[in-house]
């Protein structure tokens, strides 16, 4: 497979759902992408072998990732991910909804929250 721009790069990680920065470890959870006949995108896609049309409904064409596309998205996903420290506060956020009294260093050092911390 030839090599993919960022934009295309983009495009498999939204079909496949894996396109949250946030996100430590990709975890797809679909696997397709509806575009108008023709798209320039999709079919350069189609070229380079990244993915394929498996159906024309409705007046728009589907598509889905081949596993070469897949793989490229996935390793891909690593470049776009926040950084660790992101990740732990949006965590630590997530958490002070819950336990209103937390603080972040609270969270930080408390062993009740390393599980949490450790899966950011």
């Amino acid at each position: 497979m030839s090599e993919l721009s960022s934009d295309q790069l983009k495009t498999l990680r939204h079909m496949l759902g894996i396109d949250d920065p946030y996100q430590r470890v990709p975890k797809p959870y679909r696997d397709y992408f509806c575009a108008s006949p023709g798209d320039a995108n999709l079919i350069a896609l189609e070229q380079a072998g990244a993915v394929r049309r498996y159906a024309e409904q409705g007046g728009y064409w589907w598509y889905e990732t081949t596993p070469e596309g897949h793989k490229a998205a996935i390793a891909s996903h690593r470049t776009t991910r926040a950084p660790k420290r992101q990740r732990i506060y949006l965590k630590y956020l997530q958490v002070s909804d819950v336990f209103s009294d937390l603080t972040f260093r609270q969270f930080l050092t408390s062993p009740e929250f390393a599980d949490t911390r450790r899966e950011a």
